[in-house]
């Protein structure tokens, strides 16, 4: 890792300010005069599991774990400002400060340096939901993103998460303590922790639906309806974004949490946020900044896998904007970082991209982000878009995999699933790994010592997309002609066909947009006699036609998507 962030950056950042105030991170040059005593005492704060975790790994508690400095906050605030939130892994506190305080405090002894901030943003793509019709099997209509990573062989031997502490960060949790997907996991006080980080308070359940669905794609426990990727697991939830502010307090907040559920002793921090752009463009991330040491949320996510946690979060879904690569923390060494793929593995476009600007492969794995299946607190199961989606599924994973390896340590649990994905000898900027397959992870952490010696022969990617539908030819009769009498009702999700010869028999359909055929999966074309339906769910807003073929006939029909 390369060294903590000079002064030489702050005199950029000093530059962007006015004489107004602006939160900005002031660190410290060590943690005191009496850091060996009270390492000493790291009961003082660390709880009893987190000692025992890191004694377990045998993961050293060290100056990085102690709070910051009593008298270097009492320093800062006999100058009259006053510490928004302390940082024992920054060493660092966040102040709000104007260019005249900034330069005073840059000028004490015991500070090092200061940084500029940065808002979080949601990877989720929230407005697109689709409601998906059930399925009769366990998983019910999470049962393809579920197999998608084979994790049914590990559920089959127990591993469902039971004893794991998966952390989450997000911007709320409405219902999560009421709907029917979650019932079990709230009977059984398995929710073991909860702290609003924007409000202050321990009520979580408030705010926003995205940490809900999040959520969901875990710890969803309701056979035949919805069943997560680690519906046994324990969690502990943390509202650390305000999505309805403007505000630069996200970082912090981020911080604050990261901290808290260290002190606790998860073993798994799942984060669906991330950060590249703002709104303020002077405070903008470059590409360059993405090199897994510069921006704090990235150095914090290496900070907690240093002390033995798993850390798993969304890849972004910047990949058909104008940013296209991942966004911090994904660009972290050590953290799992995961991108989207549809039902038909092929990349979702919005899900971002890489390498890392040094060239490391990054996504590291991807899972189902289009129409993946997630709960809403209106109690109603719906599929809906985004990173956000897909991550959770793999943070779940890990957690099943802790279970049935608790002496691996965490990178290898990491390292085991990139060498199960799909194709792991070939990665690429926009699947990394590929598709991760659970049973064969759970082999390799059983079977081999070290993984790094495992070698995957592999000649071609695989293939992805839909599969290939065979054409149907349509036989013309020259000496005949005959107007095909055909007819279409439109519905809210579907277009519905029919010919009024019940004798005809529709041989062929196409849709199309503009110059565009459209393909479809047979399940979102089903042809039946003289009659046909549509899944037109998916489709943008515009004017499409319609044609459809018999053995003798065609003739196209207009419908429009509002």
């Amino acid at each position: 890792m390369k060294s903590i962030i000079t002064s030489i950056l702050f005199l950029f950042s000093l530059s962007t300010l006015s004489q107004a105030q602006d939160k900005m991170w002031v660190f410290f040059t060590d943690k005191g005069a009496d850091t060996e005593c009270r390492l000493a005492h790291p009961e003082s704060f660390l709880s009893t599991d987190a000692i025992a975790l890191r004694e377990t790994k045998g993961i050293a508690i060290t100056a990085a774990d102690l709070p910051v400095a009593d008298e270097y906050i009492l320093g800062l605030e006999q100058m009259g400002l006053r510490s928004h939130f302390n940082s024992r892994w920054m060493n660092a506190a966040v102040i709000e400060l104007s260019h005249s305080e900034a330069e005073r405090v840059l000028a004490l002894p015991f500070v090092s340096h200061l940084k500029g901030m940065h808002k979080l943003q949601l990877t989720g793509l929230d407005e697109e939901l689709v409601e998906i019709p059930a399925e009769e099997l366990n998983y019910g209509r999470a049962k393809h993103q579920n197999d998608m990573i084979n994790i049914g062989p590990l559920h089959e031997k127990g591993y469902a998460g039971k004893g794991i502490k998966i952390a989450v960060f997000d911007a709320g949790y409405s219902g999560t303590d009421t709907i029917d997907v979650f019932k079990n996991m709230i009977a059984e006080n398995r929710v073991i922790a909860t702290w609003d980080f924007v409000d202050n308070q321990e009520n979580v359940y408030h705010s926003h639906s995205h940490g809900t669905q999040v959520l969901s794609t875990i710890a969803a426990d309701l056979p035949g309806k919805m069943v997560g990727s680690a519906p046994n697991a324990s969690f502990v939830l943390c509202r650390t974004e305000n999505d309805n502010s403007e505000s630069l307090a996200e970082e912090h907040n981020w911080m604050k949490a990261m901290e808290w559920v260290d002190s606790i002793g998860v073993d798994v921090i799942h984060s669906s946020l991330g950060y590249s752009t703002f709104d303020d463009a002077e405070t903008n991330h470059t590409y360059e900044d993405l090199d897994g040491d510069k921006t704090i949320i990235t150095r914090a996510a290496d900070m907690a896998a240093a002390r033995g946690i798993i850390v798993s979060t969304s890849a972004g879904n910047e990949g058909s904007g104008p940013w296209k690569y991942i966004t911090a923390p994904c660009d972290g060494d050590s953290v799992l970082c995961t991108g989207a793929v549809d039902k038909y593995s092929s990349r979702s476009r919005f899900s971002s991209i890489g390498p890392t600007p040094d060239g490391r492969i990054k996504p590291d794995v991807v899972a189902m982000g289009t129409r993946t299946i997630v709960a809403h607190p209106s109690n109603r199961i719906y599929g809906s878009n985004g990173t956000s989606f897909s991550s959770p599924i793999i943070a779940g994973l890990v957690a099943c995999l802790k279970q049935a390896h608790p002496d691996r340590n965490h990178m290898d649990i990491i390292q085991a699933v990139k060498l199960s994905g799909d194709q792991y000898a070939l990665p690429d900027a926009e699947y990394g790994y590929g598709i991760p397959d659970a049973a064969f992870a759970d082999s390799l952490l059983s079977n081999v010592k070290d993984l790094s010696k495992v070698e995957i022969a592999m000649s071609e990617k695989p293939q992805r997309g839909r599969p290939a539908k065979p054409p149907v030819a349509i036989q013309s009769n020259r000496n005949k002609k005959e107007e095909l009498q055909a007819s279409l009702v439109q519905k809210s999700a579907m277009v519905e066909i029919s010919l009024a010869n019940e004798n005809d028999r529709i041989k062929n359909i196409e849709v199309k947009r503009g110059k565009e055929t459209l393909s479809f999966h047979p399940e979102d074309l089903i042809i039946e006699g003289n009659k046909a339906t549509v899944n037109t769910s998916y489709l943008l807003k515009g004017q499409y036609k319609v044609k459809v073929a018999t053995q003798k006939a065609s003739k196209e029909l207009d419908f429009n998507i509002r």
